[in-house]
């Protein structure tokens, strides 16, 4: 299925080299000699230097104005429900996504268009939007995030409901929907020796191993609807080996998600051109119920008002990994970037896990002027 209006926009702005001309701050005369004194940069200027600052003897930035790059994007994807009462539990997931697309840059823009195959040949169409949006620069990164699932979903896994459970795995179910909507930003400590762009924009190039601490914040909005009538009919049964939580009983689930971040990450240049980034953040999050009625057991009605609760905190991770190989003009490697949120409302813990593994190969051409 082809997707269209795709756009990846990878914000590096250390991508954005800014050539010594562009910024001269002493002149001299060939008449007099005389010493004029410097300009004093305006406040826009002295924000991307700062912005772009890097040591090159760590860092190469990019020397090149236009790209060139063919790519192939797996989305997957998993939702766990919990019941902590009677230790029953039930996980979804999708069949995962894969697209493959060609993308066409200048310096940090990204444009393209995706062709979804993992559907091809099935007779349906999957209804679901996926777009995740990292801008990532020397000092500060930024993550976009904008799901809505589809109808895909297959029952993956059921613990505690008896001898049901491995006879319902692997049944499709269309009683669930995802939405979740969200922004990360971040700010790197070491980010004049330490590129996050060489690993996950493959605009720079990190020539020696080094790593940086890295703190941020973040916020989350999470939607879940989910219509427990369309289990299979050997768990929503009266039947003893069959009987379904009544924490699962319920119709819509919506909360927001504050959060505090604190992670490390590290490039490791084993040898030339060559680079693996491990980056491991997790997060103190605060999750705020803001459903205005939740429907139990069908019969059962419950107001939930927004109130201040140490049980709301919870802890959530982003991990990511890269493997790179880039000599400035030529690159090719992998990403892998997974998001996972922890929530828990009276006696339900829900799980929600999503990521996306890139793999891409590309060109760098028509070199700026100051390396020419």
């Amino acid at each position: 299925m082809l997707k269209k209006g795709i756009i990846l926009l990878v914000l590096c702005c250390s991508c954005c080299y800014i050539s010594a001309d562009d910024f001269a701050t002493e002149k001299f005369t060939d008449t007099d000699s005389a010493y004029v004194k410097p300009k004093k940069d305006n406040i826009i200027k002295r924000f991307i230097k700062a912005f772009n600052a890097m040591d090159t003897t760590y860092i190469t930035p990019n020397k090149y104005n236009w790209a060139f790059m063919l790519q192939n994007t797996n989305s997957f994807e998993t939702y766990s429900l919990h019941s902590r009462e009677i230790n029953q539990k039930l996980s979804f997931s999708p069949k995962p996504g894969i697209k493959i697309g060609p993308y066409f840059g200048w310096r940090w823009i990204f444009l393209g268009t995706t062709f979804e195959v993992s559907s091809l040949g099935e007779g349906h169409k999957v209804e679901k939007t996926e777009f995740e949006l990292s801008l990532y620069s020397s000092m500060l990164g930024c993550d976009l995030i904008y799901r809505r699932t589809g109808n895909d979903f297959k029952l993956r896994k059921v613990k505690g409901a008896g001898e049901v459970a491995q006879s319902v795995e692997g049944r499709r179910f269309e009683g669930i929907n995802v939405n979740v909507t969200g922004i990360n930003a971040y700010y790197i400590f070491n980010h004049k020796r330490f590129s996050y762009p060489a690993a996950f924009a493959q605009s720079t190039v990190q020539r020696k191993s080094c790593g940086s601490w890295k703190a941020g914040l973040s916020y989350t909005l999470h939607e879940l609807e989910f219509d427990y009538n369309k289990l299979p009919n050997e768990l929503i049964s009266d039947k003893a080996n069959g009987r379904l939580s009544n924490d699962f009983r319920i119709d819509q689930l919506k909360y927001h998600d504050f959060s505090v971040s604190c992670g490390y990450s590290y490039n490791w240049v084993f040898k030339k051109n060559w680079l693996l980034c491990m980056s491991l953040t997790p997060a103190l999050g605060y999750k705020q119920t803001a459903t205005d009625v939740t429907k139990i057991a069908e019969t059962t009605t419950q107001k939930e008002m927004p109130k201040f609760d140490f049980d709301n905190f919870n802890v959530d991770l982003i991990a990511r990994v890269g493997l790179v190989w880039n000599n400035t003009k030529y690159f090719g490697g992998m990403s892998l970037i997974v998001h996972n949120y922890n929530y828990r409302h009276n006696k339900l813990t829900i799980r929600n896990t999503f990521g996306t593994l890139n793999v891409y190969l590309g060109l760098n051409f028509h070199k700026r002027k100051a390396y020419r």
